[in-house]
């Protein structure tokens, strides 16, 4: 599955395959989590809403700047 065959998904279907992928880490607060998935050749990340329990969004990206704020955010 490439980034554009899985954009072209619906949500529910995005999900089953992000579950799928690979758990890389997560940066939370008190109201929303942040996941990040190693998908086929692409990174996900899932942004739940703590309180309602749902997904809010899901981004998927190939660039390392975007990996690396991720990483980068945690460590702070």
């Amino acid at each position: 599955m490439t980034l554009y065959d899985f954009v072209q998904l619906s949500q529910l279907e995005k999900a089953n395959i992000v579950l799928e992928g690979r758990f890389l880490s997560c940066k939370e607060d008190k109201t929303q989590t942040a996941v990040l998935y190693k998908v086929h050749d692409f990174f996900c990340e899932v942004l739940y809403d703590n309180i309602k329990n749902n997904i809010l969004k899901m981004k998927p990206f190939r660039t390392k700047e975007l990996l690396q704020d991720f990483f980068a955010y945690q460590m702070n």
